[in-house]
């Protein structure tokens, strides 16, 4: 008889108790964990938002204003000394009507502008503080290259803004 035989079943059982755990942690507890693990993470910051929510921190609402911006052609009014001063050419401004149900309008503006990137952050900027009726929604960057040699590029910003408004039906 050979001398490591008399330990075969020792070393079998020792060889189950070390590699089993490890199977059965791959295979049926560490996705159980791995998703408590996230639950918990989840609830801090459930609860850290309510805290936040509760102490009187910045929230942000929908204004329902009477006054269209868009439809009426005033935000490209307002922000005219902005694109006046930057250096910007207003290419394109089409409003649409979006939606209008039970008495609430959304009202969508496409301005296409033209100009420095700078210039252009600028307006965006000039946007958000004097609108705050209206809602930046998407700022789109298109650089163009000059059929002529000598020209520079162009950069074009196509800017969607969206405004929501309270009508009257009588």
């Amino acid at each position: 008889m050979k001398p490591w035989a008399k330990y075969k079943g020792l070393a079998s059982l020792a060889l189950l108790l070390l590699i089993g755990p490890l199977f059965v942690w791959q295979y049926a507890v560490s996705d159980t964990v791995g998703r408590w693990r996230g639950t918990v993470k989840l609830q801090r910051q459930i609860t850290a938002l309510q805290a936040a929510q509760d102490h009187g921190e910045r929230r942000q609402e929908i204004s329902l204003s009477g006054t269209e911006m868009i439809s009426s052609g005033l935000v490209v009014a307002q922000l005219l000394p902005t694109i006046e001063s930057e250096g910007l050419k207003i290419e394109h401004f089409a409003p649409y009507i979006t939606s209008e149900t039970e008495g609430i309008r959304l009202a969508t503006g496409l301005l296409s502008v033209e100009g420095t990137f700078t210039g252009i952050v600028k307006l965006l900027d000039a946007m958000e503080r004097a609108l705050p009726e209206c809602r930046i929604v998407a700022a789109h960057y298109r650089s163009t290259k000059p059929r002529n040699r000598g020209a520079a590029k162009t950069l074009t910003c196509t800017i969607y803004i969206q405004q929501i408004t309270a009508i009257d039906r009588l």
